[in-house]
């Protein structure tokens, strides 16, 4: 057992750090010392005395933004966090966790513990992972703020190369964010911020900074003519450096970075703002905070329930509860890209969350899609990501346009009736040329049994995708045994060897085409003749509707599609896709299979 009178390194290594903030802060107050003269406490009370009540009263207003701009920062992260408590409470919470952390120092634990206590619900491991990523993200957009205003006001001549490293390396990093949207630490795996999210935190963190900024300048003493740009410059930069060194109050480092960029000011005028802004931006705001906390409890009674009526009724289910009723057989490529069937009251999307976008697949699974576009946008932004409607038919595509969606049109989709289909006529030659090849060559199409021969048709999916380049997933599908098991697979064989196969979404009204794999050296019309034999087992089951492709019609929320690409949907009768003629330079590889006209 270890003696209290014997401290352990560890012990050590704790008083040390404990005590490096202060240190800091100390060293940094004695630099400032040597490099100013200090002024008496007489001279700063009179300056102080000569500020205006306009300069108080805006400084205030000033602070007051900057706050609020900083309750909006904690309001992305937790959507980024998913912690459900996005509010009007954990907003207040996130502005009192930051000036209490403002006042104490020691950067992570006052902001943890500040929002554990006045977030109810909120854990402390989830406060803790709230408080970092707000640090983190707020110094990443910190860094891209003071690169872009050393870029646009160089005060040194060292400011334009610093300023163009910091913006190339936020660049960089906002690729590689989308690219890579997690990133792997040994054993932890952390997820990027969506693109909509890094620009709410960057546009946020612009607020706050600038109305800081702002509130100092306006505290300035009439002495001084300091342009409001050189100002709000000189503080980005010295902030940073007052973060960075968890100092109470930043107390130190701060004074220090501004009086080295500002050499030629008036050291008393400058001090006495200085002094004059953290009355106003650090003891103000840190005399609310500790009331907060002192009566967390009060806060929650002045809290009013939120209600989110876009989102009553929400349900989130497993792809398993998908539907064989359902009217779009594709909607079973959920099953394979972790998607879920999301119910906003009694209607119902088919859902795919992706680190940018929230995309609802198609048309509704049930009921109306217009009914669908509010909740769905609201989901969305509980995630930072974009709402997005994914192939959806030309009706839905108009109810979103009217709903001010942005509505993409690419393309169309190829479908036929299986009981109407048949091969006569000169527009079908080309097709029965491709199966007699076929049939010359020996082929046979047969429907794949309940046991699927996987090891052959993965052999075969790595040759071709050896060939094409890998499988893209989602609606171009990809090569998975639990996945095939829900569909209607169909093989061709030569001999004992498979050499193609194909396989359909199925639904109760609807077959949809998902994977064709047709080995490298396999016979001409081997791909026509396992379509051949979808359409007589479509048709001998009564299925009305047969698809082959759907090019998507997209709708997204304004401002990320500028504008509509291509002609406007031609509209018919209700429930009815888009028919249109397909777009130039679209060619069919299927002979016989025509766009509608």
């Amino acid at each position: 057992m270890q003696s209290p009178k014997h401290p352990t390194a560890g012990h050590i290594l704790q008083l040390a750090r404990l005590s490096a903030p202060f240190a800091m802060a100390a060293l940094c107050l004695w630099a400032l010392s040597t490099r100013i003269e200090l002024p008496s406490a007489s001279e700063i009370w009179a300056l102080l005395g000569g500020l205006k009540l306009w300069q108080w009263l805006a400084a205030c207003v000033a602070t007051a933004v900057s706050f609020w701009a900083l309750g909006r920062y904690d309001s992305v992260a937790h959507r980024h966090l998913q912690t459900g408590l996005d509010g009007p409470q954990a907003r207040r919470a996130g502005m009192a966790a930051i000036a209490f952390s403002q006042l104490v120092g020691f950067g992570l634990f006052p902001g943890a513990y500040a929002r554990w206590r006045l977030v109810p619900g909120l854990t402390a491991m989830q406060a803790a992972q709230l408080t970092g990523l707000v640090g983190l993200t707020f110094m990443a957009a910190l860094a891209v703020i003071c690169g872009v205003a050393m870029l646009m006001v160089p005060l040194s001549p060292w400011f334009t190369p610093v300023g163009g490293i910091l913006v190339a390396t936020a660049l960089g990093a906002t690729v590689l964010s989308f690219l890579a949207p997690t990133l792997s630490l040994g054993r932890l795996n952390l997820r990027w911020p969506s693109l909509t999210a890094m620009v709410a935190l960057s546009v946020w963190a612009l607020i706050d900074v600038l109305a800081a900024g702002s509130a100092l300048w306006v505290l300035l003493p009439g002495m001084l003519d300091i342009p409001w740009s050189t100002l709000v410059v000189v503080y980005l930069i010295a902030l940073a450096a007052a973060i960075l060194s968890s100092a109470p109050g930043g107390t130190g480092p701060l004074e220090l970075m501004v009086f080295t960029l500002l050499p030629a000011q008036d050291s008393t005028g400058l001090l006495a703002a200085l002094l004059a802004f953290r009355l106003v931006y650090y003891a103000l705001p840190a005399a609310l905070s500790c009331a907060m906390m002192l009566m967390p409890q009060r806060l929650k009674t002045m809290r009013a329930p939120v209600i989110d009526p876009d989102l009553l009724g929400a349900r989130r289910a497993s792809a398993c509860a998908l539907q064989h009723q359902r009217p779009c057989a594709e909607t079973g490529v959920i099953r394979q890209n972790g998607g879920h069937v999301q119910s906003f009251g009694f209607n119902q999307l088919a859902l795919l969350d992706s680190p940018q976008i929230s995309v609802a697949l198609l048309d509704p699974l049930v009921g109306e899609l217009r009914e669908t576009l509010a909740p769905l946008k609201r989901y969305a932004q509980q995630r930072n990501a974009t709402p997005c409607i994914y192939k959806c038919s030309a009706r839905n595509a108009l109810a979103a346009r009217q709903a001010g969606w942005a509505v993409l049109r690419i393309a169309a989709e190829a479908v036929l009736s299986p009981a109407a289909f048949n091969e006569a006529g000169s527009h079908h030659r080309q097709l029965r040329r491709k199966l007699r090849h076929a049939e010359k060559s020996g082929l046979t199409v047969l429907p794949a049994p309940t046991n699927l021969p996987l090891a052959q048709m993965e052999a075969l999916d790595k040759l071709w995708q050896e060939q094409h380049g890998g499988a893209r997933g989602t609606t171009m599908g990809r090569f998975e045994a639990n996945y095939l098991a829900t569909q209607r697979v169909f093989l061709a064989w030569q001999n004992d060897r498979i050499i193609g196969f194909i396989s359909l979404h199925v639904s109760k009204a609807e077959w949809c085409l998902d994977l064709i794999r047709i080995c490298p050296n396999a016979p001409d019309g081997t791909g026509h003749v396992l379509l051949r034999a979808a359409i007589s087992a479509s048709a001998e089951e009564g299925i009305a509707r047969l698809s082959w492709l759907r090019s998507p019609i997209i709708a997204m929320q304004p401002g990320w599609i500028r504008g509509c690409a291509g002609s406007k949907p031609a509209l018919h009768q209700p429930g009815s896709r888009a028919t249109w003629p397909a777009p130039a330079g679209v060619k069919w590889s299927l002979p016989g299979l025509k766009w509608p006209a």
